[in-house]
């Protein structure tokens, strides 16, 4: 059975696709992780497309998936937990932000059996984007406050998971508009364990986010807002302790 499948959506990566499949087989062949990269071309108007298919020929556990349009991240991340063969699950962007490397940190974690997934914590923000990282710090405040929780980093989206705790998860994911905010909270709500490991998150190394307008995004949030609370926050079931 396949250890490790890492999952990658992808949207108009075409710079920075390659090199970084190259560094994951380069972790996985280091850390001795029996794993396979699942690449999600999620509508790219560039060529991404051509790459993922150019690489999914030349490695073997390399596969490929392409949506016709962009249908947004989350359902990246469900369309490549399908496809996955791994008894575990992780999740990651493919712009260099997270470093790869740390795949490995996250791994050594989840193997040790006393959690459910384990999150990269983003304690060194390096991303140049002030907006960005003010905004972002402010809607994790936000949503803590509202779940009475206290989790460092609620929307980091480099997340490893069991596999039928990550499926269990998604399957909320068609409620909301931004799932990728809300996820975290959906997976402690229902009693699963979460670990956070602190990691490095640096500015993108080519392209542009796939989020144009940050205050437009987070409005988007703030509309999920009254249904996450009824789903999770008034009638969700009492959470674990989450580890740090």
């Amino acid at each position: 059975m396949i250890d490790l499948s890492v999952i990658v959506p992808c949207y108009n990566e075409e710079d920075n696709i390659q090199p970084f499949v190259l560094k994951i087989l380069e972790v996985l062949n280091q850390y001795s992780i029996k794993g396979e990269i699942i690449l999600i071309n999620d509508g790219s108007a560039d060529k991404t497309e051509d790459i993922i298919e150019r690489l999914s020929r030349e490695f073997d556990n390399v596969l490929k998936i392409n949506h016709q349009v962009n249908l947004g991240i989350t359902e990246s991340w469900y369309s490549g937990l399908v496809k996955s063969n791994g008894q575990y699950v992780v999740t990651i962007d493919a712009d260099f932000q997270y470093n790869p490397n740390d795949i490995n940190i996250l791994y050594s974690e989840i193997i040790k059996g006393d959690c459910d997934l384990v999150q990269g914590w983003r304690r060194e923000y390096k991303d140049n984007k002030a907006i960005r990282k003010l905004l972002s710090r402010a809607l994790s405040g936000i949503l803590n406050g509202l779940f009475f929780l206290k989790i460092n980093d609620i929307k980091s989206g480099f997340v490893i998971y069991k596999r039928n705790v990550f499926f269990d998860i998604l399957g909320e994911r068609k409620k909301y508009f931004t799932f990728q905010h809300f996820f975290i909270i959906c997976a402690v709500k229902k009693g699963y364990v979460l670990k956070q490991v602190p990691i490095e998150f640096s500015p993108r190394l080519h392209g542009k986010s796939f989020i144009k307008n940050p205050l437009f995004f987070s409005c988007k949030v703030i509309l999920d807002m009254p249904r996450a609370l009824l789903n999770f926050g008034f009638v969700g079931r009492k959470k674990k302790k989450e580890r740090t």
